[in-house]
């Protein structure tokens, strides 16, 4: 993590950028490296302004506080960046959580509710022609399918042909 502190019209005294760097810590544990924190301090008249600038992977963020002392002007611009920090962290992992993972439990849930809906059937339409038993196998396995309709010669009926959990072919043949 790396603090940048600047001042603008602020003395920049060794114990004020120790309490930056304190209170910054705490912003670390919401996000992921690099991370790039630059910190402008700036007084005009009786406000004390704190401007925040928090560079990471999960994107830019800026907070900006004022008040009488340039201590509660920080603790008040960390006490927002870490809010916001927060709030970006929970949409990222529930966004995570809303896909629907095996073995999460949740893959119940989705399936009960669709179960309501009808399947929408869709219609392809293939020219078969006869063929034998052996012209299916070597067919499927040149176009590569799991499981290859058509007519069989010898019978003139339609049979199945699909590839097997195994390794072998299985043959579906009506009766």
């Amino acid at each position: 993590m790396k603090v940048i502190i600047t001042g603008k019209n602020v003395d920049l005294t060794d114990a004020l950028k120790n309490y930056v760097e304190k209170k910054v810590k705490r912003l670390e544990k919401y996000l992921e490296e690099p991370i790039t924190i630059q910190v402008v301090l700036s007084s005009e008249k009786f406000r004390r302004i704190a401007d925040m600038t928090v560079s990471a992977k999960e994107g830019v963020f800026h907070g900006s506080e004022e008040s009488h002392d340039m201590y509660s002007s920080i603790d008040k611009v960390v006490d927002t960046m870490e809010i916001t920090l927060r709030r970006k962290k929970e949409k990222i992992k529930e966004s995570k959580y809303r896909e629907v993972r095996p073995g999460s439990g949740q893959e119940f849930a989705v399936r009960e509710e669709a179960a309501p809906s009808v399947p929408e059937i869709i219609e392809e339409r293939v020219n078969t022609k006869p063929m034998s038993v052996e012209e299916a196998a070597l067919q499927l396995d040149a176009m590569g399918l799991n499981f290859l309709a058509f007519i069989n010669a010898s019978t003139g009926r339609m049979n199945v042909i699909y590839k097997r959990k195994d390794g072998n072919l299985g043959l579906i043949v009506p009766e």
